[in-house]
């Protein structure tokens, strides 16, 4: 599966309208009790046909998870952008709220995250963002070995423009990679079809291939 999807992403790179972009990012989270966790979620951004660091962003929060079937996360995002040429730096806040289900062997979801953000250099202006991800995963085996292939949609509303404004379709796939040091460590694996409304509202597209390494303790 792992191979699938970097050959997808490869064979996508032949109709790329902007760039190949890879996004890496690490998550570590430390459970408290049984219902909450901690986390902190830093990522890198390289964009030109994977070749200049543009972007990072740093996550924290804390997650509650009352059952299995909701979860719910308040975090603060600190974000560094030089996608413009001009270094300019973002300050979020996030609420997500994530109903789940089981459908047979497929694991649903659909979360929803409403953010606050603030940018520099926007006059102090705040600006209101909605985005919906669903999300459909079908945990199965390989060899052996288990393994967790996904699909899911992101879809972001921008307030200020009144408008759809970006779009994020995902292919992955997700795998436990052990134990260390009393940690439970999972890899996920992913291809990104990166959709955004310029200015001039005109569409742009971005191909990327992630990475994500999870560390739970």
């Amino acid at each position: 599966m792992i191979a699938s999807v970097l050959l997808c992403s490869q064979g996508a790179l032949g109709w790329a309208e902007d760039d190949f972009q890879t996004w890496h990012t690490l998550e570590i989270a430390k459970r408290v009790g049984t219902t909450w966790e901690m986390f902190c979620l830093p990522e890198i951004r390289i964009r030109d046909d994977a070749s200049e660091l543009f972007y990072h962003e740093y996550r924290q929060g804390v997650r509650w998870k009352p059952s299995p079937h909701l979860q719910v996360g308040l975090h603060y995002l600190f974000v560094r952008n030089a996608a413009s040429g001009k270094p300019r730096e973002e300050h979020t806040g996030e609420l997500d709220l994530t109903p789940k289900a089981t459908v047979g062997p497929v694991q649903l979801s659909v979360r929803g995250r409403l953010a606050l953000k603030a940018i520099q250099g926007n006059a102090g202006e705040q600006e209101w963002q909605l985005r919906v991800m669903p999300k459909a995963a079908y945990p199965t085996r390989v060899a052996g070995h288990p393994i967790t292939p996904y699909v899911a949609d992101d879809l972001f509303y921008d307030y200020t423009r009144d408008a759809w404004n970006q779009n994020r379709f995902f292919l992955g796939v997700t795998t436990p990679l052990g134990r260390v040091w009393g940690a439970e460590l999972e890899g996920d694996l992913y291809y990104m079809l990166q959709h955004q409304l310029g200015k001039r509202h005109d569409w742009s597209s971005n191909q990327i291939l992630g990475t994500r390494l999870r560390v739970r303790f």
